[in-house]
């Protein structure tokens, strides 16, 4: 049975909502990245420090941790949210999330101590993952069929957009007030959004359970104690073990895993490390020497983020929306890009020249963005996209930039150990120069990716399993050209192959084989 859609539901309103809510996240990240909030460590030239580092006498290594903690929060949540939507309303999953995200930065805005606020950044996490798992699927079911790389290159512009406006909201209450109002301020402006998840008409994401449904299978309801949960583990595993048998998944994930490594160090040190080279603090020099790096940087992350997630959404339709075209123009992005940013850190003599250089490079390696995540929705089975996505962001925050600002941190460092502070200073180049070499592996990865997409990897076109279920299919908004996937509704059926070693390509079940994980 279809469930009617809201009377507050457009798609393009869909998308706007969450756009908004996505650079509210976003700017999260930037936030505690800019100079302003994170500040600068305690020197014989300034004893005192500014910010988090200077408020609480921190290291960079220990620095390093505050991602960390926020990435060891989402990762250990995101398939949790991910699972649960097979049994609860993933619109108000949204809402409960969020609702723990913005208390847990507030708490950020209020903790006394380092510990407490590493405590509020794991929870920070804990409340993004809800957003993470569940906001891509809800655009890839309602997108319309022909433009779904532009509107995911709409939503994922909200990443490098929201960074941007961190770096600079960071600059600019720290000139006026303590760094400690940014997050208190972030966290009220989620309220609405939480508020409209949560007492809004739920819109129905395929594969999750509407709002009010009895979410548990008939073997659950059965069931009691530790025996309930053992049957919901063993789902939880059979649908892992779908996912990765998915070969292109596997190839993209680790390709992303290496890109967003990257871009976690340039995101974290970069307006710290343009802030050292080129605008370096002079005996006896108190002031802020954030805002020129700050205001930079963020502007020239807007700039790229929007010109290049655009752009690389607008390619993507333009050449054909398959695994293959997507998987080539990440492959793409990833090595030209790598060519300009490595001539940034290694030849660049002016803060002008760092910037241009570094622009082109970042303008070409966030083509990828709309592409990349639409990979992410078309190689799993519908109702496991929340899971892929979740099980990627596992990948590419704990083997990505969940590791990389500590290391990057504890490498310069190292270099930097008994080094005059202009020396000390020119030794970034090599640290982010040695990060950006990762850009080639991701590369190399999205080419393979791109060789491992053959007929029958892309989950858009799958028949229906079930015919009766199937019935709905054409409820969908927008009829044959919809913006309810490619083929299937609103609602629908569940489409779960048994997959053999082709990692999609082998045989579907017949009408009456038991379904692994089934609601039914």
């Amino acid at each position: 049975m279809t469930t009617a859609l809201p009377k507050w539901f457009t798609p393009l309103r869909l998308l706007g909502i969450f756009c908004l809510t996505n650079l509210v996240v976003y700017l999260d990240r930037g936030l505690i990245a800019s100079n302003g909030v994170n500040g600068t460590p305690r020197t014989e030239a300034d004893p005192d420090g500014s910010g988090i580092q200077g408020e609480f006498d921190l290291t960079y290594f220990e620095d390093g941790l505050l991602p960390a903690l926020f990435m060891v929060g989402l990762l250990i949540s995101s398939p949790i949210f991910a699972e649960t939507v097979k049994h609860y309303s993933a619109f108000r999953l949204l809402g409960i999330g969020m609702a723990v995200w913005s208390a847990a930065v507030v708490a950020c805005g209020i903790a006394p101590t380092f510990g407490l606020l590493l405590t509020a950044r794991a929870f920070v996490g804990v409340g993004e993952a809800s957003f993470v798992a569940l906001a891509a699927p809800f655009i890839d079911d309602f997108a319309p069929a022909a433009q779904k790389a532009r509107w995911f290159a709409a939503f994922y512009l909200c990443i490098p957009v929201g960074f941007a406006l961190g770096y600079i909201v960071g600059g600019a209450v720290t000139a006026v007030a303590s760094w400690r109002w940014a997050f208190v301020g972030e966290g009220l402006a989620m309220v609405p959004f939480i508020l409209f998840a949560l007492m809004a008409q739920p819109l129905q994401l395929r594969g999750s359970k509407p709002a009010g449904a009895a979410h548990h299978r008939h073997h659950h309801r059965t069931a009691s104690g530790w025996q309930h949960w053992r049957a919901l583990l063993k789902e939880f595993g059979g649908d892992v073990a779908i996912v990765f048998r998915q070969r292109v998944w596997l190839s993209v994930c680790g390709a992303y895993t290496a890109y967003v490594a990257v871009l976690g160090v340039y995101a974290y040190w970069g307006p710290q490390a343009g802030a050292a080279l080129f605008f370096p603090r002079h005996e006896g020099d108190t002031g802020p020497r954030s805002s020129t790096a700050d205001l930079t940087f963020g502007g020239v992350t807007v700039l790229t983020g929007v010109v290049g997630s655009i752009a690389g959404g607008l390619a993507l339709d333009k050449m054909g929306s398959t695994l293959r075209n997507a998987n080539l123009l990440c492959a793409l992005s990833n090595l030209v890009g790598f060519v300009f940013l490595l001539l940034a850190f290694t030849t660049s003599r002016s803060f002008a020249a760092f910037m241009g250089l570094f622009a082109v490079g970042q303008l070409i390696i966030f083509l990828l963005q709309a592409p990349v995540a639409a990979i992410g929705m078309w190689c799993v089975p519908p109702e496991l996209r929340p899971l892929g996505a979740s099980l990627m962001t596992v990948s590419i925050h704990l083997l990505g930039d969940v590791p990389s600002p500590p290391l990057v941190g504890l490498l310069q460092q190292r270099l930097a150990a008994g080094k005059s502070p202009e020396d000390a200073a020119q030794q970034w180049r090599i640290s982010l120069s040695v990060v950006s070499l990762l850009l080639l592996v991701s590369g190399g990865l999205f080419l393979l990716g791109a060789w491992l997409s053959v007929p029958g990897t892309d989950w858009r076109g799958k028949a229906p399993a079930n015919e009766e279920q199937g019935s709905d299919a054409g409820d969908g908004v927008g009829g044959e050209e919809g913006l309810v996937g490619a083929g299937v509704g609103e609602g629908g059926p569940d489409v779960r192959p048994l997959l053999l070693e082709e990692g999609g390509a082998g045989r579907q079940r017949s009408s009456d084989e038991p379904l692994i994980g089934s609601e039914k």
